[in-house]
């Protein structure tokens, strides 16, 4: 607004210039001389400030309307070169400008840059067709207006002015070339759009300005009575301002659209060329019907008029056949596209349906009876409302309302429609306001089924809260329903229960994996079974059972329903033609301090559960803090040893077993150490009984395989000797039960390049006690291998005297207790010879355990102890420090004899 108000004042100020200019020449201010100087530099400086001012509209514009002021611009140029021609001749050599000059040169070269720029600009017509009739109809009409001007004033003009031929051709070309700018500019005013029509309103306004400027030179030169200074010079100062002010509009003014006129016009620019034609043959009839001769210009001009009118009907008609056929192919396409949209609509997989802004159907496409099953036309004039269900139909509603008040992007919903037998389909609906485009008037709606991707939602989320094997609740869903039931006020009294079945890890490595699993089906079977409405059972993991008991009436509700399942649990199962007997422990918490959260109440019952298993299994426990504390200790140890054996926690220390006769290393003995973050360094009395229990022992005991045999054979290399060196590893009474134990031995020190008859495994004496037979064939078969086997802490239980003609036994290891006593009583003493004359008897090697001072070597010593081991040589070492006693019993050049220097030094 702001700059339509500054352009006004603008323009205000090109008329009231004009005005003045004209004022001036009009009443020759000053006197002649300066009049003429005012005219002359006037004219040439307001021609070459069009220049400029085109010049720089030509370059804020793109392709053909740069063009166009570019030629404008040229125009004004030209004609302000032979302005100063003119002004040179009369102000400078001060003389009056002939006619013709120079000056006519530039004046003339204005009028084809002129008509050219005009022409370029975009909304001309682009096809040549119509670009030719464009320029037909300005020169029929130009031509029309020049017959009648010729014969009834040019014509007698210039047959009584003076001047030779070419001076009055010249003269006549200025009106003639006027006319023919005019005629182009006011067909052409019309066609320009309406953010350029300013600027090209005004520059025809400046180029007719001009033309009448020039018809009254010519009119004026041809009677020779113009002279400089004459009023009618305004024409030109105000003409070039005004195209000045055109060019200045359209640099400030966006460009426009680059599309071209295609040719087409109205009625009236039809018709509107014939209306001077006529009035010219009416002219040239009357001209005709004057005694004399036909003037041979009205002949030749009425001919060309002739030869133009032909043209122009042949290039009308050749226009609109091009037209006709373009409307046909227009047409074919538009039915074509009409065919496949019909097609795409009613083959789609959606539904498509048009209502209007009350809601109603107006239009439905055929698929909604493949999706809702109703005929295509019987929804029509129905509110879609009707069509969604109760629960729905706010929602949707909403949204359609929402469609139409709010102008954006189309709105999606989810809502539920009714088929025709009544069930409902899920459906996705997108609503896409078109009420603003009159061929549809309305809101296009797009109904997709999602019944597919729907129930697979459901799926996936039943699978992520269910147990794939079982169906049962899993651990997330468990966990959420106690969350809710501690949240909620209705819920009442609620406790849970933590089952872990016994020993279902024997079913897994007897019967297989796909046994175990339809067992643990059955449990959760026998479980849900047992419990009331509105209880939940879930499946934690492995073999593991939840139950949620909620509302109960007291306390004893609890122990009721751990009774029921486990008395449930007493008749075996038959699965795939076996009968198998599984029992559980069973955990139970309940509220106590009424503030325990979801995690702690499952806590709590585990903790109780594993007090269960500790109490001898198949039983159930009440969760009580007094009992729990240890428990929970010995929990988390378990937890913190399966996290040590990932981390690879544990280290290895070694003993060395000193021969007492000759002080050297007969082997050393492997003792796992546990190295942890935050107890310290853990002996193996502190964490191996739990290992045991809980099964951890097996991998446990098959990294120490592994890793003193390594370390044994690096010795041995590293520090070679005649016999070589032994490595002593201890295995536990759950590592024998192992059919895979002797794989495991053998493999070890197959990995690390170690004699099996470097090896010595050490067995605890309770394993005689247990079943002899397979522990026997166990032992003999290592035996046959080449390893050599110990029995450690001998002495400790009697019973297994007699039996060790009945294991392949090569070493006995006297225990500590029975060498600590040695000095202090005469029955320590007796036990050690009788153990060490049995031992000779039966050909074994003899190891005294715990020796710490020298009466005890040399006691050991003179009852035939082969060797022992103790403090008095050696506290256990890690890997370097055992690395550096070898080393120095090389250095020594004792072999492998240990130096006196190492006995209590630890």
């Amino acid at each position: 607004m702001a700059r339509n108000r500054r352009f006004g004042v603008v323009l205000m100020g090109w008329a009231g210039f004009s005005l003045f200019f004209a004022a001036w020449l009009q009443f020759q201010w000053g006197g002649g001389t300066v009049t003429q100087r005012f005219d002359n530099l006037g004219e040439t400086l307001a021609a070459l400030i069009a220049a400029a001012v085109c010049a720089i509209a030509a370059r804020r514009h793109h392709r053909r309307s740069r063009v166009a002021w570019a030629l404008i611009g040229a125009s004004a140029l030209s004609w302000g070169v032979g302005q100063a021609i003119w002004s040179y001749y009369e102000l400078v050599k001060g003389q009056q400008t002939p006619f013709p000059s120079f000056a006519d040169l530039g004046f003339l070269g204005a009028v084809p840059l002129a008509i050219a720029g005009v022409l370029f600009f975009p909304w001309v017509p682009s096809r040549a067709t119509s670009f030719l009739r464009t320029i037909l109809d300005a020169l029929l009409v130009a031509g029309s207006l020049f017959i009648i001007s010729w014969a009834t004033v040019l014509g007698t003009v210039y047959r009584s002015g003076s001047g030779g031929l070419l001076a009055q051709l010249i003269g006549l070309a200025y009106p003639a070339g006027d006319i023919v700018i005019a005629t182009i500019v006011l067909i052409l005013a019309s066609r320009a759009p309406k953010e350029n029509r300013l600027p090209f309103v005004l520059l025809a306004g400046g180029l007719i300005a001009n033309l009448l400027a020039d018809s009254a030179f010519a009119y004026l030169t041809t009677t020779n009575t113009y002279g400089s200074g004459s009023s009618s010079d305004t024409g030109w100062a105000a003409g070039y301002l005004l195209i000045a002010l055109a060019g200045f509009r359209a640099a400030t003014t966006r460009a426009g659209s680059a599309v071209t006129n295609d040719g087409t016009t109205g009625r009236i620019w039809l018709v509107l060329p014939y209306v001077p034609i006529a009035a010219a043959a009416v002219v040239a009839v009357f001209e005709e019907a004057l005694p004399g001769e036909l003037d041979p210009v009205v002949f030749w001009s009425v001919m060309a008029l002739i030869v133009g009118v032909v043209l122009r009907q042949y290039l009308m008609l050749t226009d609109n056949q091009n037209l006709n056929r373009r409307l046909e192919a227009n047409a074919n396409d538009l039915a074509k596209r009409e065919q496949h949209f019909h097609a795409l609509v009613q083959n789609s997989s959606d539904v498509i349906t048009l209502i209007d802004r009350h809601g109603a159907i107006q239009y439905q496409s055929a698929s909604v009876e493949r999706i809702l099953g109703y005929k295509e036309t019987e929804l029509v004039g129905k509110p879609f409302g009707d069509l969604v269900h109760p629960d729905d139909r706010t929602q949707a509603l909403r949204k359609i309302d929402e469609a139409i008040n709010i102008v954006g992007p189309p709105i999606a919903t989810e809502c539920r429609l009714r088929r025709v037998d009544d069930s409902y389909c899920p459906a996705e609906v997108t609503i896409t306001n078109l009420l603003e485009l009159p061929a549809v008037g309305g809101l296009v709606l797009n109904t997709r089924d999602v019944s597919e991707r729907k129930a697979l939602e459901d799926k996936l989320t039943h699978q992520a809260f269910h147990d794939s094997l079982t169906n049962l609740p899993n651990r997330a869903a468990f966990r959420i329903g106690l969350d809710h039931a501690l949240h909620g006020a209705s819920e009442g009294r609620l406790a849970v229960l933590f089952l872990d079945l016994d020993d279902f890890k024997a079913v897994n490595d007897t019967l297989g994996h796909d046994i175990g699993d339809q067992l643990l089906v059955a449990v959760g079977a026998r479980i849900a079974s047992t419990l009331r409405p509105g209880d939940t059972v879930a499946r934690l993991g492995g073999d593991e059972f939840a139950v949620l008991l909620k509302k109960m009436e007291d306390e004893q509700i609890a122990g009721r329903v751990a009774e029921r399942i486990t008395r449930q649990l007493l008749p075996p199962f038959a699965i795939d033609g076996k009968e198998i007997s599984i029992r559980a422990s069973i955990g139970i918490a309940g509220l106590v301090s009424g503030q325990e959260a979801a995690d702690d109440l499952i806590r709590n019952a585990d903790v109780a559960m594993y007090i269960a298993k500790a109490k001898g299994k198949a039983r159930f426990v009440q969760y009580e803090a007094s009992i729990a504390s240890a428990a929970i200790e010995r929990m988390e140890l378990e937890h913190d040893l399966r996290t040590a054996l990932q981390e690879k926690q544990f280290v290895l220390q070694y003993e060395p077993v000193i021969m007492l006769e000759s002080g050297a290393i007969h082997s050393v003995e492997a003792l796992v150490r546990w190295n942890h973050p935050r107890r310290g360094v853990l002996a193996p009395v502190d964490f191996i009984g739990v290992a045991e229990q809980s099964g951890l022992i097996i991998e446990l005991g098959r990294w120490v395989l592994q890793q003193a045999a390594r370390d044994g054979r690096r010795w041995q290399v590293r520090y070679p000797s005649v016999p070589a060196m032994n490595i002593s590893v201890n295995l536990s009474g759950r590592q024998l039960e192992r059919a895979d134990l002797i794989k495991e031995v053998v493999d070890a020190v197959d990995a690390a390049g170690l004699d099996p008859q470097s090896m010595i495994l050490e067995l605890t004496e309770s394993v005689l006690l247990a079943d002899t037979e397979p522990v026997a064939r166990t032992l003999q078969e290592l035996r046959s291998l080449g390893f050599r086997l110990a029995l450690d802490d001998f002495g400790t239980g009697y019973s297994s005297l007699g039996h060790l003609r009945d294991f392949p036994v090569d070493i006995i290891k006297m225990d500590a207790s029975f060498v600590a006593g040695i000095g202090q009583g005469l029955a320590d003493g007796a036990i050690l010879r009788a153990i060490i004359g049995l031992a000779n008897s039966l050909g074994l090697m003899t190891i005294g355990e715990g020796i710490e001072r020298q009466e005890q070597l040399a006691a050991l010593n003179a009852m035939g102890c082969n060797a022992g081991q103790g403090f008095y040589f050696s506290k256990p070492l890690e890997y370097e420090g055992m690395e550096a006693l070898l080393a120095s019993c090389i250095q020594s050049g004792t072999g492998r004899q240990l130096p006196p220097a190492w006995r209590m030094t630890a």
